[in-house]
């Protein structure tokens, strides 16, 4: 039996063969709208804008290892100093010697130079440098320094400082608050009495002061300043300045 459709019918099948696909391909799947597609090749990963590309990575600075026969390393250098407080030596290095006794003294000496404090005296003190020799002994707060090839010494005094620089010589002895100071080839020389000072500068400068009080000596230019047996004196050599 053969089923026969009126124009109608016909008309109504169409309508629901063609309408549904039509309302379906509006709509969309829910799937399809949440997870868009991320590109060909990996489905799985989802690109953001943070997202770089890799880095070049550069290789590091070769590191050079010199061969121990090219390596320069500065050898050390023994100091040339030493120390010596109140009797003990406390360093010794190189060819310096200091020498201290009991009584608070303290002796300094570097760059083959020698320095000795005490001889039965306290709170003395010797420096010396550059190939030099300082003594202070005796006597209370003698002060002996000496620098740069140069000799000072201060004995048997009290509150007295010798100081020489430089190929001079200066020298103290007893007495209190003198002072003897030598420098550029000078000699200065302090005898006895107080607060007596005796300056020279200059090679074959000599000065002397001492046997009183309150006396002055200054030499310079070679000369020869002599304020001696006497209290209150002031010699200075040459007259009028050097020429």
């Amino acid at each position: 039996m053969q089923t026969r459709f009126t124009p109608s019918q016909t008309a109504k099948i169409c309508a629901v063969c063609i309408g549904g696909p039509l309302i379906a391909l509006g709509i969309g799947t829910p799937s399809a709208l949440a997870a868009p597609s991320t590109g060909a090749g990996n489905p799985s990963k989802q690109s953001s804008a943070s997202d770089k590309p890799a880095a070049s990575v550069k290789p590091g600075p070769k590191k050079t290892t010199l061969s121990a026969g090219k390596r320069a390393f500065a050898e050390p250098q023994t100091p040339d100093f030493a120390l010596s407080f109140n009797g003990v030596s406390v360093y010794q290095s190189g060819s310096a010697t200091a020498t201290s006794d009991p009584g608070f003294n303290l002796a300094v000496a570097g760059a083959g130079s020698s320095a000795y404090a005490g001889g039965g005296g306290l709170f003395n003190v010797a420096v010396a440098d550059h190939n030099s020799t300082a003594r202070a002994t005796g006597g209370i707060l003698n002060m002996a320094s000496a620098d740069d090839n140069s000799t000072a010494t201060a004995e048997d005094g009290i509150f007295a400082v010798a100081r020489a620089q430089t190929n001079s010589t200066a020298k103290i002895s007893g007495g209190k608050l003198n002072i003897a100071e030598a420098e550029n080839g000078g000699t200065a020389t302090v005898s006895g009495g107080e607060r007596n000072t005796a300056t020279a500068d200059g090679t074959d400068s000599v000065a002397f002061a001492g046997n009183g009080n309150n006396n002055t000596a200054t030499a310079s230019c070679g000369s020869t300043a002599d304020a001696s047996g006497g209290d209150n004196l002031v010699v200075t050599t040459p007259v009028g300045g050097c020429n």
